[in-house]
């Protein structure tokens, strides 16, 4: 048929669009076999049947990898709901003794990972035995239309996707310096005298946009000579002592070693987001989830916060 006219999908099974969701997500068929349990020969296989059965072609190779083409980018907007029903379905399903069972998926960022959530997980277990949390740290924020993740908690704001939840902290932000690199090169006290000293940049990823702007704003755009795409590799720099970085009061307060410089103007806070899709904020898994992770941000507001 003439993938421009539309597709039909009766003719192709779950797990035929269950593949290519995998792939489409992942860009690679070994990636999505791994995904799945599959070997990637099965998965190529898979993609080659869907594609002949519905006479489009749906990926095309790209140096990235496997990028959908304008029908693959059609099917994977009437598959993707199909893929949420089916999650959601199986989440009751799971939930029908009442207690929620399941994979949870969140997608937030290392440092809020490492640093505040996961001390929270034996307390979460011990309350929700049937429940596995997943982190998806790589990719923060993950897509929570493309079923990247279940939950995401944000920075700045809620996001383009239509999605629903509410803030439920601000997270606070300063600039960082070991106490030998203070001890060496003193700090900054007045705006002009950034310039004098090493800045570490960000790099890479759209999550550190408005960090990147205000660190720029407050140093006076002063030049640096290394930048980081992973706030674990800034924090490492910023503890050997290379450079001063904006860091969450969150990861830096963390460490003795670390001076957060005053004053009060280098300190910015931000809203935390805790967001899920529509169809799937009320399933069980999701709403014990989102539930817990209120509570110990309400119980935290001060620690999350860096006053």
């Amino acid at each position: 048929m003439n993938s421009e006219a539309g597709m039909s999908l009766g003719g192709a099974g779950w797990d035929a669009f269950r593949i290519f969701l995998a792939v489409a997500e992942t860009q690679s068929l070994s990636a999505a076999g791994r995904k799945l349990g599959l070997s990637h020969a099965t998965v190529g296989r898979h993609v080659a049947a869907l594609e002949k059965q519905l006479g489009a072609k749906l990926f095309i190779r790209e140096p990235i990898g496997y990028a959908l083409t304008a029908a693959g980018e059609r099917l994977r907007a009437e598959v993707e709901p199909m893929a949420t029903a089916a999650e959601r379905a199986a989440s009751a399903a799971l939930a029908d003794d009442g207690t929620p069972r399941g994979t949870v998926r969140i997608s937030t960022a290392p440092g809020i990972a490492g640093h505040w959530l996961v001390p929270h997980v034996p307390g979460f277990h011990a309350e929700y035995p049937g429940l596995e949390l997943e982190f998806v740290t790589e990719s923060w924020p993950a897509s929570v239309r493309r079923r990247e993740a279940d939950i995401v908690i944000r920075l700045y704001g809620p996001g383009e996707e239509n999605l629903i939840g509410r803030k439920i902290g601000r997270l606070g932000v300063g600039f960082y310096a070991s106490k030998d690199y203070a001890a060496k090169f003193g700090l900054p006290s007045r705006r002009e005298e950034w310039a004098e000293h090493t800045i570490l940049g960000f790099a890479g990823s759209s999550a550190h946009q408005e960090l990147s702007r205000w660190s720029a704003h407050v140093t006076r755009n002063a030049p640096s000579f290394i930048r980081f795409s992973s706030q674990t590799d800034t924090v490492h720099a910023v503890r050997s002592g290379i450079g001063i970085a904006a860091l969450t009061c969150l990861t830096g307060d963390r460490y003795p070693e670390l001076l957060r410089i005053s004053p009060e103007k280098l300190y910015s806070a931000t809203d935390i987001w805790l967001l899920a899709h529509p169809d799937l904020k009320d399933t069980p898994p999701v709403r014990a989830t989102m539930d817990f992770l209120t509570a110990k941000a309400k119980a935290d507001r001060t620690k999350l916060a860096g006053r």
